[in-house]
């Protein structure tokens, strides 16, 4: 049996907690396989993925077109991997704490890489 998506938003944003429910059962592991894709581990994916529903039913009554509710979930579970990937990079040092000569070589770096960045 397949549930139509936007009699399920109608019914989750009058407050019908199982229909929100039954969503999330229609998705969730074409949400996690993306994230796990993604990622490239398992448990994390499953994390992103319950961000990803929570997000998506904080932000429900946002959709202006219930029959896209498919794309503008994966969106926002592709957007849950980017922010989890942003986080996981090494994290900043000071440039206080940086000896001057590897922070001009760093500068001198990055300038170079994008003054001679030809496409």
């Amino acid at each position: 049996m397949k549930n139509d998506d936007a009699e399920l938003i109608e019914r989750s944003l009058a407050g019908d907690q199982g229909a929100f429910a039954a969503l999330m059962r229609k998705y969730q592991k074409q949400v996690h396989a993306l994230a796990w894709r993604k990622i490239g581990d398992f448990h994390i994916a499953e994390e992103i993925t319950q961000d990803t529903f929570l997000k998506a039913y904080q932000k429900l009554a946002t959709l202006k077109n219930p029959k896209l509710f498919a794309g503008w979930l994966y969106v926002i579970a592709n957007r849950q991997c980017i922010a989890w990937l942003q986080k996981k990079r090494l994290p900043m040092e000071s440039l206080e704490a940086m000896p001057t000569a590897e922070l001009e070589e760093l500068a001198y770096s990055q300038y170079a890489e994008k003054s001679f960045d030809i496409h």
